[in-house]
């Protein structure tokens, strides 16, 4: 069972290329800037195709265009993913599913964020997005606290926030943009506990497409060592069709 809490609006379905075409070939899933890495993606697969768009887009924004890039991509309409009971005399491993759709309808409305503080002090955030991110990852801060300071600093449009104020407002930032750390309410099969389960949804996508991006590594070798074909000419056969070939070669064997 799976609990989600949605609001927000939908940020409409977009037009996605399926991730495959022999320029993917050339994304490095191995870099340490998975902010870059997102942008290229949704730059290279998405409408806009344009990275200065993807760079100012809300990280809710961007997270969701991801989700609907590997929907493109593997023709499928949820997320299937495992977890582990915590209870300690169960640990049982179960199974649930995340609706990509109602996850797309979780992207909140609106560029900002009002908190309301003790003393009736109310400080505005904005929404942080990509280019953030990346100017985040630059600052390289010597703390969990110095990192919140430096993110809270840049996302503060309207009042002033202290010291004191950084965690309450780290929280409700997130819990009005719920995305960017997403948690499940799962209830385990095996006996009945509700598990609170943290979900890097941006890391799960680019995990399946580095996979699907060496599965079609290893097609291209194939086909190529078989038939002589190019990799521009292997990528360009429907992958029905790649897959028959490949079956014809391994029936050879």
């Amino acid at each position: 069972m799976v609990i989600l809490h949605t609001h927000g609006h939908d940020t409409g379905s977009g037009e996605w290329r399926p991730f495959g075409c022999v320029e993917d070939l050339d994304i490095d899933f191995t870099t340490k800037d998975r902010p870059a890495l997102v942008t290229m993606l949704l730059a290279s697969c998405g409408s806009p195709r344009e990275p200065e768009f993807w760079w100012s887009q809300a990280v809710a924004v961007r997270i969701v265009a991801l989700l609907r890039l590997l929907a493109s991509t593997e023709s499928i309409d949820h997320l299937r993913l495992l977890a582990r009971c915590r209870q300690p005399e169960c640990m049982e491993r179960f199974e649930f599913e995340l609706p990509i759709a109602a996850l797309s309808d979780s992207v909140p409305q609106g560029d900002t964020v009002q908190v309301r503080l003790k003393d009736e002090l109310s400080i505005v955030l904005r929404r942080p997005n990509g280019r953030d991110l990346s100017e985040w990852r630059n600052l390289r801060p010597p703390s969990r606290r110095a990192a919140i300071e430096a993110m809270l600093g840049s996302l503060v449009v309207e009042g002033h926030a202290s010291h004191e104020d950084e965690l309450a407002l780290a929280e409700a930032l997130s819990a009005q943009d719920p995305l960017v750390a997403f948690t499940v309410s799962c209830i385990c099969p095996a006996c009945g506990a509700t598990n609170e389960v943290r979900v890097d949804l941006e890391d799960i996508v680019l995990d399946k497409l580095r996979r699907k991006q060496r599965a079609l590594v290893r097609e291209v070798h194939r086909l190529a060592s078989h038939y002589g074909w190019t990799e521009a000419e292997v990528l360009a056969i429907p992958p029905h069709r790649r897959t028959h070939y490949l079956t014809m070669i391994e029936s050879e064997r």
